[in-house]
Order: structure tokens, then sequence, then C-alpha cells
């Protein structure tokens, strides 16, 4: 189907899909509009959008360091519905909250609940899914996420209120709920490690895993302009900023699509090193044509450019993880994996505010260049030589 044959994954792996679905669905009720609302129904200033934003990339971080010892010692199900519960609180508080301190707060408590699901349902996709059905598993990740995506996306057209906090707080606490009844427990097939806090010292020891770690900072890093600069571009220059929720509906239905083709076609086909150079190329080049657009067209056109270069990313990032990492130890390896991109994310946001603020969203094209010059200067670091390993171990 759609380039993916023989789909006979585990009733566990189809579980997890549906729920990242959505998780998907509840998320991007904000994403699409997250800047646009904390800017006209919270009163917030460019810079302060940045901060509350940011505030969410940074503690993803500190919600995978969570995710790897809780995983590791009482299980995946556990995990995630701790997850689920903290981006419970989180999305209602933010209804309710007014104040910039609060926001962030509660930003902060949706990035933990972020970083606690998120390596935990790749952990256990990993755990579940063959080597040989990785890249089809994660890239069917990509696929059910985006299939959340656009559901919410259609509904933020109608419908971009504060309201939208308390719905996905509520769709939050009913998977809350079913993942507890249905997702399975422990640690796949194995029984899950208990990893002495020493070990994840001991991962940092892995040369080649923290050098590609500081690259995927820099590449979520841009990754996570979509969701700050979109907003802000589309509300400046559309005469409707609803019209902002059709764009990510359109770049989900592509995904939805032709992820499997791409991952069939070319990822697993072609080095993963090689896969994720196109890719960072490609986010930084829509970052860029971003803010080069002049009306809704322009804008859909870059956002299915980044969202291309998203197709080649995500799943490549996922596997060179699994690639590099002790298979006994997948849990601790995502969780690193998370932290890195938390931290990438955050600083990614921290800097655009900053940017936004001083260049304005229209009128230079100096954030955006830098960007497009990032999204070069990471896929040069691609070449290091110590990346060049990533292949070997692929070809094993």
């Amino acid at each position: 189907m759609y380039g993916v044959p023989n789909l006979k994954f585990k009733k566990d792996i189809w579980v997890l899909l549906s729920s990242i679905l959505v998780v998907h669905i509840a998320a991007y009720l904000i994403v699409p509009i997250f800047p646009i609302l904390l800017k006209n129904q919270k009163n917030l200033n460019p810079s302060q959008v940045g901060l509350v934003i940011g505030a969410g990339s940074l503690f993803i971080q500190l919600g995978s360091i969570i995710a790897g010892i809780v995983a590791d010692r009482l299980g995946n199900k556990l995990t995630v519905v701790m997850g689920n519960f903290f981006q419970f609180i989180a999305l209602a508080g933010m209804g309710l909250s007014t104040s910039t301190y609060m926001l962030v707060l509660f930003s902060a408590l949706n990035g933990m609940g972020t970083g606690i699901y998120v390596p935990t349902t790749k952990a256990s996709i990993s755990y579940l899914a063959s080597q040989e059905d990785a890249t089809t598993a994660f890239s069917l990740r990509a696929v059910f996420a985006n299939i959340g995506t656009s559901i919410a996306g259609v509904f933020v057209v109608f419908y971009a209120t504060n309201f939208n906090f308390y719905l996905g707080a509520g769709i939050y606490g009913v998977l809350m709920i079913a993942s507890w009844i249905l997702l399975p427990s422990g640690c796949g097939d194995q029984p899950c490690p208990s990893l002495p806090l020493r070990e994840y010292v001991n991962i940092l020891k892995n040369k080649t895993f923290v050098i590609f770690s500081v690259i995927s900072a820099l590449i979520w890093a841009i990754h996570a302009q979509l969701g700050l600069l979109l907003p802000l571009r589309g509300e400046a220059i559309l005469d409707n900023s609803s019209r902002i929720g059709i764009i990510w509906t359109i770049t989900s239905v592509i995904v939805i699509f032709l992820q499997p083709i791409v991952s069939r076609g070319f990822l697993e086909k072609y080095s993963p090193v090689i896969s994720l150079k196109i890719g960072v190329l490609l986010l930084g080049a829509g970052i860029a044509f971003i803010g080069w657009s002049g009306n809704f067209y322009f804008l859909v056109l870059s956002a299915t450019i980044f969202i291309f270069g998203q197709m080649f990313m995500m799943p490549t990032l996922d596997n060179i993880t699994k690639i590099i990492a002790d298979p006994n130890l997948l849990g601790a390896y995502f969780a690193i994996a998370n932290f890195a991109s938390g931290i990438g994310g955050a600083l990614g946001n921290f800097a655009s505010g900053k940017m936004i603020d001083t260049y304005g969203i229209v009128g230079s094209y100096i954030p955006w260049l830098t960007y497009g010059i990032l999204g070069v200067g990471a896929a040069l670091l691609l070449r290091l030589p110590s990346m060049h390993s990533i292949k070997k171990e692929n070809e094993k």
C-alpha cells in the first residue's frame, strides 16, 4: 500500500502507531496556531512567544531523562501514561493562564510530557520491530503522526481559539486511559533492563553517538522553526490566519501518501547519512523560502519543501539512533537523542524570538537566510569521518 508492502507487524506496534496518531491530533490543535494564540489571546510579544515555545523545547530534555530512567525500570506503558498525564495538565493550564510566567511553566510541563512520550514510543517500536522492519516502522510512525496532524489542521481552519487548549487536554486525558488499557507492558519480547545511572555516562563515551547528537541538535533547531515562523509569517501576509491550518493539512496529506514511497524508494536503498544530508538541505531551504513568501500559495510551496526534508530526516534520525545504540540500552539512547533534540529546539526558538523582535517577521531576510545557511552547515558536518562509520554499521 502506497509503496509499503507486507505490513505484517505485531498488534502492539499498531496500537503504538494509533496512539501516535491521537497524540498528534491533540498536539496540532495547538501547534499551527500556538504563536498566534500567545500573541493575540495571551498578549505576548515575539520575544515572550519565543520564550514560551522555547521553554517547551528545553524541558523536552528533562522528560527524555525521566523517560530513560522510568522506561528501563518500569516499562514503556507506565512511561507513556505519565507523558500523557503531564500533557493533559499542561494544555489545561495554558488554557487557563494569562501571565507569561504561568504560560512558560505549563509549556515546560508540556515539553516534559513530550520528552517522556516521544522517546518511549520510539524505543517501544525499536524493541518490537526487527532491524529489517525498523525503517518501515519509523516511516509509518511519520504517516500516522501526519494523519493526526491533518485531522487537527482541518479543525483549526474552522476553530482556532483558546478553547483548543481545553479540547487538546481532553484528548490527552482520554488517551492516557486508553494507553493504560491497550499498550503492552514491559519492553516487547525482552525484559526491561534495570540500568544504573552511570550507564548513561558510559553512553556518552560513544564518540559517534555524541557527534551525531550534536549535529542532530542543530538539525532540530532548524526543524523547530516551522512551528514558530510559519504561523507568524502567515498571520502577517494572509487576510485570514486560520488558513494556516490548511497548510498543515496539505503537508500532512503529502506525508501520508509519499512517506512510504520515499522510504521504500530511497531511505531503504541508500546510506542514512546521504538521506539525512538531503533532508537537512531541504529543511533549511523551506525555512528560507517561508521568509520570501508573499502569498498563501508560496507559503504552501515553502512548507512543502520543508516537509519533504522532514520525510528524509525523521525516519533517518530514528534509524541512525537504533544503528548506533547498544540493543540492550535502546531506551537510554533514545532518551539522550531526544535530550539533544530538545536542546536544539529550545535554542532555535529562543534565537528566532529575538531575531523576530529585532528584524520583524517581514522586511528583513536575515532570519531566513540564517536558517538556510545553518541547513548547509549541518549537511557539511555530516561529512565528518565519524559519520562514515554509520554507513558501515548499517551494512552489517
